[in-house]
Formats: C-alpha cells, sequence, structure tokens
C-alpha cells in the first residue's frame, strides 16, 4: 500500500477582535489576534490542520 500523497495545502489568515490584552508567555497582543489556519489535504481524503502566529505573505 503506498503512503497518502498531498495534493492541495491551503492557508487562510484568520483576525479575532480583542476587548482586552491576551496575555502570554511573550508579551500581550492589543486589539486583535492574528493566526493562519493550515489545511493539507491528502489523495485518500484525508485532511489535517494546523495553526501558526502571524498572517499575510510571511504565512
Amino acid at each position: 500500500m503506498k503512503p497518502p500523497r498531498i495534493t492541495d495545502i491551503r492557508a487562510t489568515t484568520v483576525t479575532v477582535p480583542l476587548e482586552a490584552p491576551l496575555r502570554h508567555s511573550n508579551g500581550a497582543h492589543w486589539g486583535r489576534f492574528v493566526r493562519t489556519i493550515v489545511e493539507v489535504e491528502t489523495d485518500v481524503g484525508i485532511i489535517g490542520l494546523g495553526e501558526m502566529g502571524g498572517g499575510g505573505e510571511s504565512a
């Protein structure tokens, strides 16, 4: 049996507005929280989801 092959990769940037600062180990986010959701699809129908900080061209 062959291993699945990646057929598509999609990246979607999302921005979540914040009413209060979101504090974390590296400091705090003010105003909005930006992340990129990554979807990886295979030829056998398996879809994987991941998340990374930031968005736009850097993602």
